[in-house]
């Protein structure tokens, strides 16, 4: 009786505890990935200055996996988990244990998204809540390079009518995340004491607006953003230009935001100015389908930063927080140093046959004068990863390590490109080809100008050059071409094999990248870091189980 008495409690207990949960429908999908991949010139490095390749091999897995709650219509959430990247033999990757090298065992769940969708009550206003991926509209290519990332936030949108539907979007990006107050930096660059319980001190905001309109035969989705930051948001000065400022996204951060104003190495925020710092862009997106099979595809933007900070006369603060007094011919850092504003254009046109889709790309992106004094004329960027081609840029579909070796983003270049996607004359097998030749849209004086800039400053030349990643600054006199050719086989429906081939040449100017110092010296590519050797092959199997 006993025991019948403790089992019927317990029955009662568990019916308790059911009564007041509710039914979900639980939903899951995702990818294996694995990549091995052979590269020479990985690193796209100057040996010659000390740098050093990694090997030429690469193997590698990422496992992604999004696990849905699916309450009704109105209501759900989203969890979703990455795994990797994983290389082969790798024990650790910043001080955490990865689990490729031999006996496995690693620490690399990681949390890649977590949010809810849900209606508002009898509306068809929607929102997204938590972390997510935001991005803006880009059609002719993918992957928005003013904003294509994971970030935490706020997404709203709401259909108009049939044709037009509204998105807002706000997302924190960065907080406390505030400069270090030790003993040796303690001011901002205006001179006021720094405090870290100020709010505005040390937080980042996104906020954007779109306006997505279907018609027949044709899209369109203007937009418009705001980027808001405070004065305290950086890495610490006393840590190097080569120091982590935050854990992810620091490379294209750097290379989006930053300006090359002659006083030291690419600034970080700290030396935008000392006060906050607003960003604004603009943009258009349109995709034409109405004269199918041809396709026209278009987006253009444009976008302003201003430095927004105060008049420096005769002193700026180096990176490890120092001040060095300027020579009295060189003249005020004031604010219009640190603005950077510019513009991006492309189009894409394709024709769709049977047997393939022929087209041709183009792009052009503003790039800077030779004045160091008024900023930058390259289009401000956030963070994201262009991906038209899969060495030189970052449109692979490995998890292996040698993609965007050339750069980020198309900012400071133009191009144009021959391709044709989709080439199928074998059942389950297709075929894509691009040709991509492009250059710089920078003044070609500008190297120089930074050399000289350096020297006037008592600084050191060696190692100095204007650009974030090595090998991603072009000038005018500069350029480069990519060749990809893939190939896809699916060889069950959820398995497929793709194999990316690739060739990558960066040709540098001699004469643009070299500087004869008034003190005799001759600098040539190894104080701008130009790569030794401009060429890169690539070879990659990819296979990916998706569910």
């Amino acid at each position: 009786m006993k025991r019948l008495t403790t089992l019927l409690l317990s029955a009662a207990l568990i019916m308790g505890v059911v009564s007041n949960t509710y039914a979900v429908d639980f939903k899951a999908k995702g990818y294996w990935s694995y990549s091995y991949e052979i590269a020479t010139n990985n690193k796209f490095a100057n040996t010659k200055a000390g740098a050093s390749n990694d090997d030429a091999f690469s193997a590698g897995t990422r496992l992604r996996l999004q696990l849905d709650t699916i309450a009704s219509e109105a209501l759900s959430g989203t969890v979703y988990f990455e795994i990797g990247d994983i290389y082969y033999g790798q024990a650790s990757k910043k001080d955490l244990p990865t689990g490729g090298a031999l006996g496995a065992d690693g620490s690399i769940v990681e949390l890649k998204r977590a949010y809810i969708d849900w209606l508002m009550p009898n509306t068809d206003f929607k929102l997204r809540m938590g972390i997510q991926g935001m991005s803006l509209p880009l059609f002719a290519s993918s992957g928005n390079f003013v904003l294509d990332d994971d970030a935490a936030g706020i997404v709203a949108s709401k259909p108009i009518n049939d044709n037009v539907a509204v998105t807002a979007m706000w997302a924190r990006l960065l907080n406390d995340n505030p400069l270090v107050a030790d003993a040796k930096f303690t001011k901002y660059l205006d001179g006021k004491t720094y405090n870290r319980d100020e709010a505005d001190n040390d937080a980042m905001d996104f906020f954007g607006l779109l306006m997505p309109m279907k018609f027949d035969g044709l899209r369109l989705t203007p937009w418009a953003g705001m980027l808001a930051m405070g004065d305290g948001v950086a890495r610490s000065p006393s840590k190097d230009y080569s120091e982590y400022f935050v854990s992810t996204s620091r490379k294209k951060f750097q290379e989006g935001m930053g300006v090359y104003t002659g006083t030291g190495k690419a600034p970080m925020l700290q030396e935008y100015g000392g006060g906050e710092t607003y960003t604004w862009w603009g943009g258009l997106s349109a995709k034409l389908s109405k004269y199918d099979p041809l396709l026209i595809a278009f987006d253009f933007m444009y976008g302003s930063k201003l430095g927004n900070g105060s008049t420096q006369n005769l002193k700026y603060m180096k990176d490890n927080g120092d001040t060095k007094n300027l020579p009295a011919n060189y003249g005020g850092l004031d604010a219009s140093r640190y603005d950077r504003k510019g513009w991006f254009a492309s189009l894409l046109a394709e024709y769709a046959f049977d047997w393939g889709k022929p087209g041709i790309f183009g792009w052009y992106s503003s790039g800077d004068d030779d004045n160091l004094k008024n900023g930058s004329e390259r289009m401000p960027a956030v963070s994201g990863n262009w991906e038209y081609t899969h060495t030189g840029f970052k449109g692979t579909l490995a998890s292996g390590a040698y993609d965007g070796l050339f750069a980020y983003q198309p900012i400071g270049l133009w191009g144009v490109a021959l391709q044709v996607t989709d080439v199928s004359f074998i059942k389950d097998l297709k075929n894509s080809l691009k040709i991509l030749y492009m250059r710089g849209t920078n003044s070609a004086d500008m190297p120089k100008k930074v050399a000289e800039s350096q020297y006037r400053l008592g600084l050191d030349v060696e190692g100095i050059s204007p650009t974030g990643a090595i090998g991603s600054y072009l000038t005018t006199n500069d350029w480069a071409m990519e060749v990809n050719l893939d190939s896809e086989y699916k060889i069950y429906d959820n398995l497929k094999l793709v194999m990316e081939t690739s060739y990558l040449y960066v040709d540098f100017d001699k004469d643009t990248w070299s500087y004869n110092a008034p003190n005799g010296t001759s600098y040539g590519r190894l104080w701008a870091q130009r790569p030794d050797n401009p060429n890169i092959f690539k070879v990659g199997l990819n296979f990916h189980y998706t569910f």
